[in-house]
């Protein structure tokens, strides 16, 4: 089966094509394989297109779907050293160790190489697609592990898209790592990432760790960890660089804007049992500021069990992530008489579970530092290149992607880094946002 067939998927999983466009010179890396692609151009035929790149035209029918001929534009994907890995047994590292000296002598400076490391599953959507003639139901049985990673790919191409259009050299290579701590170790231990200038993910913490591990102190790379709170990387290594605000990052956030507007109001933080430690953080942080704080471990969610802990007016801080605690003990603060200002975690934006009648009744504000706005000129002109692209609604991380793309690519600068001592950079810029006429907004 070819690797078109791979990727299919996942094309129509998002009803688009989230592979193709302007990358001709992208590299890929699905199965152990590396691959370039190739953009077919007029008068291009089977034989040219292999000895352009030095295979035979079997290596690029095998990985390719083609039909009786090849047609303008035609997207194939061609395999780097095909030929040498089927005539070796064991001869993986040694075509990757080759690779790296030939782009390293080769290496223009003027090209940026970006590498994508994110969970596609292209395995477990291959086999669920197998045999599966009926492509409008491929949305309700494709793997479900891979949406993050196929909406965040998405915001890659819209930012490439925008940044190659201004000039830019960028070159894309894309690698499958299945949240598979082996396949990771791989990955990066074949030294296929040596020539990286930007390297994405992976997204979760144990196998970022292993990234972090070859590279974090290399400081002529960025690492980026897009998604994870995760600290223990960020505080280690300095090449890296944390997207989503720590615990600490977000409690500071919403001490100042306490002490600012609410100074002289009586603050209490609610806790389920077992993050005591957090309650704890919070009041030392405000004790420094010369603010006493109460603090409540609360067993039962149950207005009436939870009464005797509310006055007239306060400031209520919730530091949990605990979706059932937070949404039961929010139902239950709105049936209160009192009135109440909440305030809790980046994670509740992502709770589906929430009611957001009552988000907005108790002006629920948290911080958010992947906020979107409608009168923004940025985030509009994203909308518009999604859009005209792919004319449907973007994905859930698909925005996230572009902005980190756009930030470290660009002059364009969404978040604010500060450097951890002996350590890396961690994103403080997280504005508190709240619900108004149904909509997250930041608070002005």
């Amino acid at each position: 089966m070819g690797i078109i067939r791979k990727i299919l998927v996942v094309f129509l999983l998002l009803s688009v094509f989230v592979l193709s466009g302007k990358t001709a010179t992208d590299t890929v890396f699905f199965d152990g394989d590396i691959y370039v692609k190739h953009i077919v151009n007029a008068g291009e035929s089977l034989k040219s297109i292999a000895k352009l790149h030095k295979v035979k035209t079997a290596d690029i029918i095998d990985n390719n779907e083609i039909e009786k001929r090849l047609y303008y534009k035609q997207l194939l994907y061609i395999p780097i050293f095909y030929n040498q890995q089927k005539n070796k047994s064991n001869s993986y590292d040694l075509i990757i160790q080759k690779q790296i000296k030939n782009s390293s002598e080769l290496k223009d400076t003027s090209v940026l190489n970006i590498a994508l490391l994110m969970p596609y599953f292209l395995v477990k959507n291959d086999t669920m697609f197998n045999d599966f003639e009926d492509t409008t139901g491929i949305p309700d049985i494709y793997y479900k592990g891979s949406e993050v990673a196929l909406s965040f790919h998405v915001g890659v191409e819209i930012a490439l898209d925008s940044l190659r259009n201004k000039g830019k050299d960028i070159r894309l290579h894309t690698f499958d790592t299945n949240k598979d701590t082996l396949k990771v170790h791989q990955i990066v231990t074949s030294l296929v990432l040596e020539n990286m200038d930007i390297i994405i993910g992976p997204l979760y913490a144990n196998n970022f760790r292993i990234l972090c591990e070859k590279y974090g102190d290399d400081t002529t790379k960025i690492l980026i960890s897009p998604l994870s709170k995760n600290t223990s990387n960020v505080k280690k290594y300095k090449a890296v660089y944390q997207l989503s605000p720590s615990f600490q990052v977000q409690e500071n956030i919403i001490m100042d804007y306490v002490l600012k507007y609410h100074k002289k109001d009586r603050v209490i933080v609610l806790n389920e049992k077992g993050i005591e430690g957090k309650s704890a953080y919070i009041k030392n942080l405000f004790l420094q500021q010369e603010k006493e704080i109460e603090t409540y471990t609360v067993e039962y969610t149950k207005v009436d069990s939870i009464r005797k802990i509310f006055t007239e007016k306060q400031v209520v801080i919730i530091p949990s992530e605990n979706k059932a605690f937070v949404s039961k003990i929010l139902g239950s603060i709105g049936g209160l008489d009192s009135t109440s200002f909440v305030f809790g975690l980046y994670d509740w934006k992502k709770y589906d579970n929430l009611d957001i009648h009552n988000l907005m009744f108790l002006d629920v504000k948290f911080p958010d530092p992947y906020s979107f706005s409608k009168s923004n000129n940025h985030d509009i002109s994203f909308v518009n290149l999604f859009q005209k692209k792919y004319n449907t609604n973007q994905a859930k991380y698909t925005h996230i992607a572009y902005n980190t793309l756009m930030h470290f690519c660009s002059d364009f600068s969404l978040f604010r880094f500060k450097s951890l001592k002996d350590g890396g950079n961690m994103n403080t810029y997280s504005p508190l946002h709240h619900y108004f006429d149904y909509e997250l907004v930041p608070l002005r």
